[in-house]
């Protein structure tokens, strides 16, 4: 797991070091330490997604393989589906959000957009999916294995607990989407989505508690069961739709090889003379 301790520390390291120097420049500057958060956090996951690009633990093409259109557009209505989904369903318990005021100040500015909405996404899908779980996938023989083990590393980074409590199964659809579609693409786009629509909420002035949209409101039951069920048919779709395309891309590869195993006709070539032969 090499790769793996080698990622993690990457990114630990990145976060204290740029954070630390930026710290220094706002306590010389007198500014509020509140003023680095959004700045610092973008600097370091920009260092991170170089650094894993440098080492060639993930490559641009990787990052941009297209997908079918339908796949995009289903998987995207899965991802945030299942997401809203569990989003309502722990609105139900009081889980403390303690970084509230970072995120209110990151909220508004550019810079605090580019480091949650893009480059933030960008940097833990690569880190996350690209490298941690592709890699615990190959080392245990196990989809589900790298799939539930990035899962809770990825809750854990985030430090917070009501998004530790999110981050969980949000890893869990954003790794099996990647491990069915079997590109970067869709995760990523995916998570920019998610924390967009996170980030103008908060922007608005909404934590998305209201208590009339919750899991214990009528609505917010409503609206968990019509989410729940539209993630399900497209969770169907998806796997009847690999399914589909994985015994095609079998019996095109039979079809071939039976085809290799047919003997060759003689390709000898020879001229009559009379009634002899003569090759």
């Amino acid at each position: 797991m090499k790769k793996t301790l080698r990622t993690i520390g990457i990114w630990i390291a990145a976060q204290l070091v740029i954070t630390f120097l930026f710290m220094i420049v706002a306590t010389i500057q007198g500014n509020d330490i509140m003023s680095i958060l959004a700045p610092s956090l973008l600097v370091s996951d920009a260092i991170v997604i170089i650094a894993l690009l440098i080492m060639k633990y993930c490559t641009l093409k990787e990052m941009f393989k297209p997908a079918p259109g339908m796949v995009l557009l289903i998987s995207m209505v899965f991802g945030m589906s299942g997401m809203m989904a569990v989003e309502i369903l722990s609105s139900g318990f009081d889980i403390p959000n303690t970084l509230a005021d970072q995120f209110d100040a990151m909220s508004k500015t550019m810079t605090g957009f580019l480091a949650i909405c893009i480059i933030g996404p960008i940097m833990e899908e690569m880190m996350m999916r690209r490298v941690i779980l592709r890699e615990i996938k190959m080392k245990t023989k196990s989809m589900w294995a790298g799939i539930l083990i990035s899962s809770a590393i990825f809750a854990i980074i985030h430090i917070n607990p009501i998004q530790v409590v999110f981050a969980m199964p949000a890893g869990i659809i954003l790794g099996w989407l990647y491990c069915k579609t079997g590109t970067l693409l869709i995760p990523i786009c995916l998570h920019i989505l998610n924390n967009t629509i996170s980030f103008m909420a908060m922007r608005a002035g909404s934590d998305g508690g209201d208590d009339e949209f919750t899991i214990k409101s009528t609505a917010g039951v409503v609206t968990f069961m019509v989410l729940a069920i539209v993630f399900v048919i497209t969770a169907i779709w998806i796997v009847r739709y690999y399914a589909k395309l994985k015994k095609q891309q079998e019996e095109e590869a039979q079809s071939a090889a039976e085809l290799a195993a047919e003997p060759a006709e003689s390709t000898s070539k020879g001229t009559f003379q009379g009634d002899n032969y003569e090759k």
